[in-house]
């Protein structure tokens, strides 16, 4: 999403340049695609300031951060919905039930090991944001919000972010509306979840059955076209490597639509960039962007 006209134009005219497969001002040079740090970067604390600082100066088109509520309504940066993988409190706790005091006192963990770090608010990295005009911040809300908090973190990254390049998505179609509200004219974009990736949430029996039932999500023109009409223009998909693959005229119809896709992969960056290459050998089209794990430059040279 961006607050002035300049930078809503600049974004989607890269977004959509992408889509098409032109080329764009991608900072990672990608072929033309943006390329987002999935979290920040891998060797500090997933979704902390210095992840995320780090990602703004590794080469990267922008970085791809997660935001929850607390319990007083304060918005944070955080993944999960519990703490204990990434952020230690006393005791892994629901993030929704903790207060700001809570979160200030947290430690983040880096592969088990607890370091120095605090779990950062949204507002401080509006902050750090605010410093890279030319890159995107693309924030997640992880959680059900109401419209009314939805409208007030979407205030906070206008009033925080001066320049304008960030945007926000969700996998809950009624936050994306909710955010549509608070924003007209901004980009937004839907994160579909691909059922056949269950076991990412935890790897059991029960989510290998499921997972092993699970059929691809159906992302036709219609599809796209119910989503266009829900959540309002301008807007985009954002997808498993997977499902693009089980999509196989997503990009073209995407682009015919004029809607953004942004891809990730579930199983790593070499299945995303496997993905794409396919994808581009079908339609002769690159993604809008890719969200990834590792190095921009190691991932863009992949694709060449």
């Amino acid at each position: 999403m961006a607050i002035t006209r300049r930078h809503r134009e600049r974004l989607l005219a890269w977004a959509v340049a992408a889509t098409l497969g032109m080329a764009g001002p991608a900072r990672a040079d990608c072929l033309g695609m943006q390329v987002h740090a999935h979290r920040g970067v891998d060797s500090a604390p997933e979704n902390s300031l210095e992840a995320l600082r780090a990602g703004y100066q590794g080469g990267y088109d922008g970085v791809e951060t997660d935001m929850q509520l607390l319990a007083d309504g304060t918005w944070v940066i955080h993944h999960d919905a519990l703490t204990g993988r990434v952020v230690q409190t006393s005791a892994p706790q629901a993030v929704r039930s903790l207060g700001s005091a809570d979160w200030r006192m947290a430690r983040m963990r880096l592969r088990g090991t607890v370091t120095a770090d605090a779990p950062p608010f949204v507002a401080d990295v509006a902050r750090l944001a605010s410093a890279y005009p030319g890159q995107a911040l693309n924030a997640e809300i992880k959680t059900l919000a109401s419209c009314r908090d939805i409208a007030a973190v979407a205030a906070q990254l206008r009033a925080e972010v001066g320049h304008g390049n960030w945007f926000m998505t969700s996998v809950a179609e009624a936050n994306l509306r909710c955010a549509r509200q608070a924003d007209r004219d901004g980009y937004l974009g839907l994160i579909v979840l691909d059922p056949r990736n269950a076991e990412a949430l935890g790897e059991n029996r029960y989510t290998r059955a499921f997972a092993q039932r699970a059929q691809a999500p159906r992302l036709d023109r219609a599809w796209l076209a119910r989503m266009q009409a829900q959540i309002g223009m301008p807007m985009g998909v954002h997808v498993d490597a997977r499902t693009l693959d089980a999509n196989t005229q997503l990009l073209a119809d995407a682009a015919a639509m004029r809607m953004p896709v942004y891809v990730y992969a579930v199983a790593g960056d070499a299945a995303l960039a496997a993905s794409l290459k396919g994808a581009r050998q079908r339609t002769g089209l690159w993604p809008t962007g890719a969200i990834i794990d590792g190095a921009a430059q190691g991932f863009c040279a992949r694709l060449r």
